[in-house]
């Protein structure tokens, strides 16, 4: 038997090499073949297919124009890299917490000593530090002309509560009363989404699919599963109506993890099937080849591709991952990122954030109010999403998640998204903020690990969400059981 396995493992190698796919059919009837002397026939199947002509595209491909990817190179930070970071970071949410009316009239923390004692104050500043104190809750706010204590008291339990979520490094807006080198605060203000803007949909019907976490290279990753996924979006799999919406399909994204890498973490080498990253890349190759050419994939990496785990991180190198860079329908994109899809001359697009989530389990644990609503951190990132959202941040606090001190602090999000996406936890999501941005979290394609179950994640693998961009309407993919769900 284990004569056959590596039989049947190399002639599955040799077909790669030569740029020949299996399909997902004939892939899971060689896997199940027991005779050694029915393989020939089989691959000689293939061959042939080979020489039959292709489909004819049933599809215009999508447009997708790049919005911001960070493709700055590595350096070791400086002190003035820190200064430069924090001090963009402070002017362009100013900019944004200054919209509201609430902060017409700020001051400077500078000329808080001017003022008198309980005359009303409004300023902007960045969460230097926060203590719990016995009456309430005391910060230590600074803006590039100094610093001053804020306090918030629990004899006012609405600001109170909401002061308890604040977060260290976040630029908020403070309105309340002056006292002898303090601010005795009545409120609180993010720079937030506005209600202004109108909800996008596009005058085309469209389809985007939302993936992440494959994790290809683990033995956890689930094979069969992804291939119905592959037999569906090739029009193959499922009822008539499953099938024109696969012929819809004209975007799919990639929200990091879609290989396991390499000493992730300590145990993680008992749980790999393939060793090297050029090796799980080459393999995640070739099963997105199987993907229609007309179908644009857009890419970003995850805390386990072979990239810097600090954030921003860069799109996947090519020397690691030569066969993915020869895919025409495959573009690399940072993590974060922005890019749009869908453009013409009467229609903007849709500007589409991806994220792939490495600080969200940082605010799951955190922020009290989202931590005391769902026991399993896998159940959270709906809210966390939310409340980067609120904070116009992707990780306000910098010792929360690993980063790097860019120059420009890129893990603001001053560009309001149409669509926000996410993954890392392992379990689907969607949400409406605003009425305005549609938020997805994507599932995975891997089954529940020791470290999985370490984290506190409980996995829903074989979901993918789907976005009809002309209705707005989300629908989920089960490819774990049923079609649809």
């Amino acid at each position: 038997m284990q004569e056959l396995d590596t039989k049947k493992r190399k002639l599955i190698e040799f077909l790669a090499e030569k740029n020949i796919l299996l399909s997902p059919e004939l892939l899971n009837e060689l896997n199940s073949e027991s005779d050694s002397s029915n393989l020939s026939e089989l691959i000689n199947k293939k061959l042939n297919e080979t020489t039959q002509p292709k489909k004819e595209k049933t599809r215009t491909p999508g447009i997708v124009n790049i919005v911001f990817s960070y493709t700055g190179p590595p350096k070791k930070s400086t002190a003035q890299d820190f200064i430069n970071h924090f001090n963009s970071r402070y002017t362009l949410l100013k900019k944004l917490l200054q919209n509201r009316a609430q902060l017409e009239n700020i001051v400077s923390i500078s000329r808080l000593k001017t003022k008198s004692e309980k005359e009303n104050v409004a300023i902007i500043g960045m969460v230097y530090s926060k203590e719990d104190t016995k009456n309430g809750i005391m910060l230590t706010v600074e803006d590039p002309t100094g610093s001053t204590k804020v306090f918030f008291g629990k004899t006012k339990p609405g600001i109170f509560m909401k002061a308890k979520d604040i977060v260290l490094d976040e630029v908020l807006g403070i309105t309340g009363v002056s006292g002898k080198g303090i601010i005795f605060g009545n409120g609180i203000f993010s720079p937030d989404i506005p209600l202004t803007k109108e909800i996008k949909k596009s005058p085309e019907e469209e389809i985007a699919l939302f993936m992440s976490d494959l994790h290809v290279g683990s033995r956890y990753f689930l094979e069969d599963e992804f291939l119905k996924f592959i037999s569906w979006i090739n029009g193959d799999l499922g009822n008539e109506k499953q099938k024109e919406i696969s012929s819809k399909v004209k975007y799919i994204f990639l929200t990091g993890d879609t290989i396991d890498g390499i000493s992730i973490y300590p145990t993680q080498k008992e749980e790999l099937t393939i060793l090297t990253f050029k090796e799980q890349y080459k393999k995640l190759a070739y099963y997105l080849k199987m993907i229609p050419e007309d179908i644009k994939l857009i890419l970003c990496p995850g805390q386990h591709d072979v990239v810097p785990i600090a954030e921003p991180q860069i799109p996947l190198p090519k020397e690691y991952c030569g066969e993915l860079y020869e895919m025409p329908n495959l573009i690399f994109v940072s993590n974060p990122a922005m890019v749009n899809i869908g453009s013409n001359e009467e229609f903007p697009g849709f500007d589409v954030l991806l994220y792939h989530g490495g600080s969200y389990n940082y605010y799951a644990d955190k922020v009290e109010s989202i931590r005391m609503q769902q026991p399993n951190l896998s159940d959270r990132s709906e809210n966390v999403m939310k409340f980067l959202l609120q904070k116009r941040h992707l990780s306000p606090t910098y010792d929360g998640y690993p980063r790097l001190a860019t120059e420009t602090d890129h893990m603001i999000i001053d560009k309001i998204p149409d669509i926000f996406i996410s993954g890392d936890v392992h379990k689907h999501s969607t949400f409406s903020y605003k009425n305005v941005i549609t938020g997805i979290v994507s599932s995975c394609f891997q089954s529940k690990t020791s470290f999985q179950e370490k984290v506190g994640h409980v996995p829903e693998p074989g979901i993918i969400p789907l976005l009809n961009l002309k209705t707005r309407e989300v629908k989920l993919l089960n490819f774990g059981g049923t079609q649809e769900k």
